[in-house]
């Protein structure tokens, strides 16, 4: 079975530097500084006709023309995939500004945000670690214990035989009583230990 051919990478000009893979899938080194100027270039109305005239593109064209070549090439999929990578790029590269940035404003005591620059260069560098700490309790249900508990409330709120037997079943409500005067003689039985034992006063 024959292999499948990998596409080979335009060769990228040594003066870029190392080079993502978005930017060396770029047809040539004119999309790639078409791409750099428009990361990097001054911003607002008429960027992608500067990005391209800086480039090299439509050197002839008018304005009109060239903003048409230039939006065309900006909005291409791979264009879009190096303009995503340089800017992520150019942004990490920008890091020693931000952090001088910040130090400044930690250092200067009267501006507004000085405590919230302190907070965050804490936060960032020596995050507090939250602990949670979760109890779960479980409680094991006596079911027989439950049904005498209910039982009992129904005949508080005068419940008739009748509807005893209909919620419980007949056997149900049998075996409920029968455990019921068990746990009634047994209470009696811890009444009567109590009321008989001789407590020593000295």
């Amino acid at each position: 079975m024959a292999k499948a051919r990998k596409t080979a990478l335009p060769a990228a000009n040594e003066s870029w530097g190392q080079l993502g893979p978005a930017m060396r899938a770029l047809p040539n080194d004119q999309w790639r500084a078409f791409c750099h100027e428009l990361v990097t270039g001054r911003p607002g109305h008429g960027r992608y006709a500067r990005a391209a005239r800086a480039a090299g593109f439509g050197k002839d064209s008018t304005t009109t023309n060239l903003a048409k070549i230039a939006w065309k090439i900006a909005h291409d999929d791979r264009m879009i995939a190096a303009i995503a990578e340089e800017s992520r790029k150019y942004l990490r590269g920008a890091h020693p500004e931000a952090v001088a940035a910040v130090l400044a404003l930690v250092r200067n005591k009267g501006h507004r945000d000085h405590m919230r620059a302190i907070s965050e260069v804490l936060s960032r560098t020596d995050p507090v670690v939250a602990k949670q700490d979760i109890s779960v309790v479980h409680r094991v249900v006596n079911e027989d214990q439950e049904s005498l508990e209910e039982l009992r409330a129904l005949r508080q709120i005068g419940a008739t035989r009748e509807k005893l037997v209909e919620l419980f079943g007949g056997n149900g409500l049998a075996r409920l009583e029968r455990l019921e005067a068990a746990d009634t003689a047994r209470r009696a039985a811890e009444a009567k230990v109590i009321d008989g034992e001789v407590v020593d006063n000295g």
